[in-house]
């Protein structure tokens, strides 16, 4: 009996294990691959990315080793690094007002974001605090930036499956065709179809709401 139940907690961890391993391509990509976020990735190769964290993320990790490097203090004064950050910071506006859809001025907007990141990361750093006080608080600082940004863009996930003429019908509407591929090349459960019937009684809302109206 205790091996049938070691047996049944190894078989679970492995499967649990594969569900992870099936979702890999949306962990570099983060949306559907569907039309509605088309302009939310680039393709390098046959891969796709997300512009918001392969963009933004190297530009401020690369801007906080560069600027130092390239002895920026000495052009602009370490006062106005706040100034500078606030506005590159700021282009997340651009989001707000749907400019974004154009995939070039969206990578333009999360370099400006990464490297205003950087501006901001060096201001706090010359604080006359000690180190681990200044640390603490950037982290503080780009965990609500992050926080804010990753609210945005969730709530707009949502927003754009609630659209579409099949929402969040992952299962069969080929945003995650390649996970629901996955699923069956690892004979797993695909948990997407336990939201067809959620889907149906949005559709319903929707076409009584355009009845209504």
């Amino acid at each position: 009996m205790i091996i049938m139940n070691e047996k049944g907690t190894r078989e679970k961890i492995k499967e649990a294990f594969l569900h992870i391993v099936s979702f890999w391509p949306f962990a570099l990509s983060h949306h559907p691959e569907c039309r509605n976020f088309s302009n939310h990735t680039i393709h390098l190769g046959k891969i796709r990315f997300c512009i918001g964290c392969f963009i933004g993320y190297p530009t401020a990790i690369l801007g906080i080793f560069l600027l130092p490097l390239l002895n920026i203090s000495h052009f602009i004064p370490i006062d106005l690094y706040l100034l500078i950050a606030i506005c590159l910071l700021s282009t997340f506006i651009l989001s707000i007002l749907n400019l974004t859809k154009n995939k070039g001025i969206k990578i333009l907007q999360k370099f400006l974001i990464g490297l205003g990141s950087s501006f901001l990361f060096w201001y706090i750093m010359t604080r006359p605090n000690s180190r681990l006080v200044n640390i603490f608080i950037f982290n503080i600082a780009f965990g609500v930036i992050l926080g804010v940004l990753n609210l945005y863009h969730v709530l707009g996930f949502i927003l754009t499956c609630y659209k579409c003429e099949t929402p969040f019908l992952w299962g069969t509407c080929g945003g995650f065709n390649i996970i629901v591929k996955n699923f069956e090349k690892h004979r797993l459960n695909n948990f997407f179809v336990s939201f067809e019937e959620f889907s149906k009684n949005l559709v319903e809302r929707k076409e009584k709401k355009k009845k209504s109206d």
